[in-house]
């Protein structure tokens, strides 16, 4: 064997020569600043590799979901057809009344008015004076008492689904629980067909649902009419028409969204949407509610258009809304048939919005609705009924899909190269360094 060579334990340069003939002063002083510059070096790298984590970890925290489109080829047919709902909006006599009968009809058309926040609710001032025999009566008591007795097959003249014609009231609508309304479609009506909601599988005019409704009944002449277009399971619409024309054309153009199950780390109010086992109330409902107890708040009484329970467990029970209430509800009232997230208000030249934070469910679809009206007669002339016609415009639709941004995957992986980058670790490296500072773990020492 060959003599053994002892390392010397001084630093690396120790057996340069050069560095040897140099005097001990300078070595010492070339040895503090290398080890001064290697500090400073290390600090900095660290203090880079923690804010460039701050900022990889905000993109997870802020910015990490995404809506991407998914399929531009869904057939509608996927899908199903919207609920649409038939709302009687504004009457007229067609034969002379008394003055009690007359007071009934104007008193219908200003709470329709109201609730369809039309121009006769919101433009004129009201003296509910001449209603002091109603101001006792509760709004929902006095909704049913205007339906003057027709039935179903007395408002539709003629209906057609899906170019056949079929019975208007045996197979396509029933009655609502409230108001004068009826809807198609429906999930939440009384007695609704076990095998709703219904698809199609064309487009174009006449390819859905062709309905002909009667302006006349019973004396009675509809001036106006309401086509509410709504997801099959929710109360309230995201498309409402209101029109006095004779013909009204609801084109749609349906969004699918859905979400993938790792949406469901983030907060509610990050995705914007529920998955389905994480609902206490549906969209529509919350909204609802919101609308209600906006009314509620401005004018002291409450007002269940729809049969939604209104959790009043910590609130002293409020009074049913009355005749008395329609001016407090004409001047802050919001459109009850609608699926406004937003609430407008206005007062004195003063604008604010109310936000009601609802979301839908992450799996749904919007029907957003493009509406035409046209009169078929002359001015002089009107016509006895109202053509709708609703139908899909395109025979495809636009499937779109909220993804992560950024998973904790990637936020490991940008960890890891963000210390690779400035620190030159790795996970294998840390550990063999911290292994060979601990003394019974370390490297043997050649002797």
């Amino acid at each position: 064997m060959g003599p053994v060579i002892k390392l010397s334990d001084c630093n690396d340069n120790a057996n340069d020569n050069d560095d040897d003939k140099l005097p001990v002063r300078l070595k010492d002083k070339c040895f503090c600043i290398r080890r001064l510059t290697r500090i400073i070096l290390i600090f900095v790298a660290f203090g880079m590799t923690i804010y460039v984590c701050m900022l990889s970890s905000e993109r997870y925290f802020q910015y990490w979901v995404q809506t991407t489109i998914d399929r531009t080829d869904v057939h509608v047919s996927e899908i199903a057809f919207p609920a649409i709902t038939i709302c009687p909006a504004h009457m007229s006599p067609s034969t002379p009344l008394n003055a009690r009968e007359q007071r009934i009809i104007f008193l219908y058309n200003l709470m329709q008015s109201i609730h369809w926040r039309t121009p006769l609710g919101h433009s004129t001032q009201l003296n509910t004076s001449e209603f002091e025999e109603f101001n006792n009566r509760s709004l929902l008591y006095l909704d049913p008492i205007f339906d003057f007795g027709y039935t179903c097959k007395d408002l539709f003249l003629e209906c057609t689904w899906r170019r056949q014609e079929v019975d208007c009231c045996n197979l396509l609508f029933r009655r609502l629980q409230v108001g004068s309304c009826y809807v198609f479609n429906s999930l939440l009506v009384e007695d609704a067909d076990p095998t709703w909601p219904w698809s199609v599988a064309d487009s174009g005019l006449k390819s859905a649902l062709s309905i002909k409704v009667n302006r006349f009944i019973n004396g009675i002449r509809l001036t106006a009419l309401g086509v509410i277009v709504q997801e099959p399971g929710q109360y309230v619409g995201s498309s409402v028409t209101y029109s006095t024309d004779d013909r009204i054309v609801v084109g749609l153009q349906p969004r699918h969204f859905t979400a993938e199950p790792a949406v469901r780390a983030r907060p509610v109010n990050m995705r914007y949407c529920y998955f389905i086992d994480e609902l206490k109330q549906s969209y529509s409902e919350c909204i609802v509610r919101c609308h209600i107890t906006y009314i509620s708040r401005k004018c002291n009484c409450t007002h269940k258009l729809f049969p939604i329970n209104i959790d009043q467990t910590h609130v002293e029970p409020m009074r049913q809304c009355t005749t008395a209430d329609l001016p407090c509800m004409q001047k802050n009232g919001v459109s009850l048939f609608y699926m406004g997230n937003i609430i407008e208000e206005s007062k004195d030249s003063v604008f604010n919005t109310t936000h009601c934070k609802c979301y839908p469910t992450c799996d749904h679809t919007q029907y957003h609705a493009t509406t035409f009206t046209d009169r078929l007669s002359t001015a002089d002339s009107r016509g006895n009924q109202f053509e709708i016609d609703v139908y899909f415009q395109e025979e495809t639709l636009f499937s779109y899909r909220s993804t992560l941004h950024i998973t904790i995957l990637d936020l490991m992986v940008s960890y890891g190269g963000i210390a690779g980058l400035f620190l030159g670790l790795s996970v294998v490296g840390a550990i063999n360094s911290l292994l060979d500072r601990i003394t019974c773990c370390s490297k043997p020492t050649s002797s």
